[in-house]
């Protein structure tokens, strides 16, 4: 799986620069069974203004796994 961390989204709020999100991009297997997508990472998941590329890409990829079982349960129904 790939995982790429473009960049993150921060404001200033009260004065101070805040995390908003990390922005992620992912691909995994091959065609046909390929996925790919972007995420969007938020202090929520876990992430600070002090996290590394590798903290995030930690991150996305347990939420990635979480969907694809979670796909893969519902097309079992």
């Amino acid at each position: 799986m790939n995982i790429t961390v473009n960049g993150a989204q921060v404001t200033f709020v009260d004065g101070k620069l805040t995390l908003s999100y990390f922005n992620v991009s992912f691909s995994a297997g091959k065609f046909p069974n390929s996925l790919n997508g972007q995420l969007q990472i938020t202090p929520d998941q876990g992430v600070t203004m002090a996290s590394s590329q590798e903290d995030v890409a930690t991150i996305a990829k347990k939420l990635i796994q979480a969907m694809v079982v979670d796909q893969t349960a519902q097309e079992s129904k």
